[in-house]
């Protein structure tokens, strides 16, 4: 762990001497002497400011100047010393006993001259190495921030509140190796407690599915996982309940006999929403990052539509970090992606938790059709549609499911509804879609569902129904090479 002095941690207690007595010493930088609290003859509790030797030593010199305080100390010294902490003293932080004198920076001198000043330098140069050496950087009091994009991020008292009280389920997974040395990997984040009614309780943790998987498919062999809890300070061995390339996440088991605060859930994000992403660093240091969800889709992306983008980046390691909104509520999951940071909905992960605990599978929609969402076109593409009387719904893009090609379905045309769903954009188009797999874990006897499209053609503009398959498959793993139609009757 590297050591960085912190110059706010370190100043000097006002008003230090007066609960402590005139006996706390200062270094000399004449001598390069420390002074004790015996010292009565410069120091005693009764001595008055008139005997002191500093102030007769400028008085025989024609000259007076007033003893500076503690905090006018502490001022000229970070004012002289430019990256140096601005400390004044061992007592606090230090492993030196309470009794031990009190090593303090010299004041700087009133009058300015070369040699004085080079010599007072010197002085506190000595002083800061000795300092240097005494306190204990290990502490969390003495430390200095580790990210400054996380204090940047992070400003008031409730957003810290908020913050703080968040974090408390990020946690980190890891690799265990031969070894037993841990490989952080990811963050993970603890959403639900289990039993399994033998009065033992552990708690799911969802993570970023590449934790597990790698090109869409299981690894083999699959690593021995871990998740720490910094909160708790446990390290937990991790069983991997299920994962899913598609909308990547991964659900880990970990037994968790203590009582923890689980997160308060929301719903999906909202376009524009400011929010925070929490995540930890290797060492379990908490990274934080403020930023809006932006106007933006990207249609195919991934093959994964339901993506939502941030504007702001993701810690580094932050894939499976926590995305929060300005009242600590849970809003859904970071992963790195490129050029766009994207955001899985909590709605999207929930729904997928709550088929899994029903069916132990997840049914993934495939509607076959790339679209964009009207409303957030570009202003100008947005005003010419309308003059063709359309206020919404969704641009085709390309065309990939069979009956909808022959259908007349094609890139350009306009699907104003899907199934009477006209105000909608991707991702909840795609939660909706997913709603309805539970049907198809009910009964598999087809693996697809009609949908009814209202579909307008700008170039003849004609508008027509189409009804058009939406097929379902039950797969973790990346599903490419299927045959589309399956077992549907063109007929």
């Amino acid at each position: 762990m590297s050591r960085s002095r912190s110059s706010d941690s370190l100043l000097p207690d006002p008003g230090s001497e007066a609960r402590e007595g005139e006996g706390a010493s200062r270094g000399s930088p004449a001598s390069g002497s420390v002074r004790s609290e015996g010292d009565a003859a410069y120091h005693g509790p009764h001595r008055s400011a008139e005997h002191r030797p500093g102030k007769r030593k400028m008085e025989e010199g024609g000259q007076i100047a007033m003893s500076l305080t503690e905090q006018e100390e502490a001022a000229a010294v970070q004012k002289n010393q430019p990256g140096k902490a601005s400390a004044a003293i061992v007592g606090q932080g230090s492993r030196s006993s309470a009794a031990a004198p009190r090593l303090r920076y010299p004041p700087c001198p009133k009058i300015i001259k070369h040699r004085d000043m080079l010599k007072w330098y010197k002085e506190c140069e000595r002083i800061s190495e000795i300092l240097d050496k005494d306190i204990d950087y290990d502490i969390p009091t003495m430390r200095k921030p580790k990210d400054p994009l996380t204090t940047k991020a992070v400003q008031s008292s409730k957003d810290k509140e908020v913050v703080l009280r968040a974090a408390h389920n990020v946690v980190i997974v890891s690799y265990i190796k031969d070894d037993g040395r841990r490989e952080p990997r990811c963050n993970g984040i603890i959403i639900k407690e289990l039993s399994d009614g033998s009065g033992k309780y552990g708690a799911m943790v969802v993570t970023y599915c590449g934790a597990v998987c790698t090109s869409g498919r299981l690894r083999d062999p699959l690593p021995t996982l871990s998740v720490t809890v910094p909160h708790k300070e446990m390290c937990l061995d991790a069983k991997l309940m299920y994962f899913n390339d598609r909308y990547n996440i991964a659900l880990l088991y970990i037994d968790l006999n203590v009582t923890l605060e689980l997160p308060s859930i929301g719903c999906h994000p909202q376009y524009g929403e400011e929010v925070f992403v929490l995540a930890r660093d290797g060492g379990a240091s908490l990274r934080v990052r403020r930023g809006n969800i932006k106007w933006l889709e990207e249609s195919g992306f991934l093959g994964r539509d339901h993506y939502m983008f941030l504007s702001s980046a993701i810690p580094q390691g932050g894939n499976g970090g926590m995305v929060i909104d300005h009242d600590g509520i849970f809003r859904g999951m970071a992963v790195h992606s490129s050029p766009h940071p994207a955001v899985i909905s909590i709605s999207i992960i929930e729904r997928c938790i709550d088929m899994f605990m029903r069916f132990k599978q997840v049914a993934c929609p495939i509607l076959g059709i790339e679209m964009r969402t009207i409303a957030l076109l570009d202003v100008q593409l947005h005003e010419d549609i309308s003059f063709f009387g359309v206020k919404g719904g969704f641009v085709v893009d390309e065309v990939y499911n069979p009956v909808a090609e022959e259908l007349g379905i094609k890139s350009g045309n306009v699907i104003i509804s899907i199934n009477g769903l006209d105000a909608v954009r991707l991702p909840e188009l795609e939660e909706y879609l997913l709603s309805l797999g539970w049907g198809y874990l009910m009964d598999k006897s087809t693996c697809m569902k009609e949908f009814k499209l209202r579909v307008f053609d700008l170039k003849s503009r004609v508008e027509r129904d189409v009804t058009v398959p939406v097929r379902y498959y039950d797969k973790p793993e990346r599903d490419e090479d299927f045959e589309w139609m399956g077992s549907y009757d063109l007929s």
